[in-house]
C-alpha cells in the first residue's frame, strides 16, 4: 500500500540561504553579484544535478555552494563558517522547511574567468519529506 503524499517537498535553496544567514551571518544568494569583486567573499547557492528518492517518500536534493574570495585566508575562513553552519542543519530547519539529514562534499577549487578571485565549490544534498 502506497503512502499518500500530503504537502510537497521543500525547496532546498531557500532553506540553505536562510540557514547560512541565521547560523553564520553569511549573506548567501542565488545570484552572482553584478560587481563580484566589490562583494567578496560571496556565497552563491545554485541547483546541482543529482539527488535521490530512496523510499519514494524521502527525497534528496543536491545544491552547489560556490564561495568566491580575494585570497586563501578569506576563503578558508568562509569555508569554515559554511561547513560549521551546514553541519548543524541535520534534524533542524527554518520557515522554508525541515531537513532530516544532509551530506556535504569537501570544497575544492574551480577555475573561472577572474584570475585574481578564488572560487571553491562543494555540493550539499538535503534529505527532506513532504511538508
Amino acid at each position: 500500500m502506497a503512502i499518500p503524499l500530503r504537502g510537497s517537498w521543500p525547496q532546498p535553496m531557500p532553506i540553505i540561504i536562510q540557514w547560512l544567514q541565521d547560523k553564520a551571518g553569511i549573506k548567501a544568494s542565488a545570484e552572482v553579484p553584478e560587481n563580484l569583486r566589490a562583494n567578496l567573499p560571496a556565497v552563491i547557492v545554485s541547483p546541482a544535478p543529482g539527488g535521490t528518492t530512496a523510499d519514494g517518500f524521502t527525497r534528496g536534493r543536491a545544491v552547489n555552494i560556490d564561495i568566491f574570495a580575494a585570497d586563501w585566508t578569506s576563503m578558508d575562513a568562509t569555508i569554515r563558517k559554511v561547513e560549521t553552519a551546514l553541519s548543524q542543519l541535520q534534524g533542524d530547519g527554518n520557515r522554508y522547511g525541515y531537513v532530516d539529514s544532509s551530506t556535504l562534499t569537501s570544497f575544492s577549487e574551480v577555475s573561472h574567468s577572474m584570475p585574481d578571485v578564488r572560487r571553491c565549490t562543494a555540493t550539499i544534498t538535503l534529505n527532506t519529506r513532504p511538508q
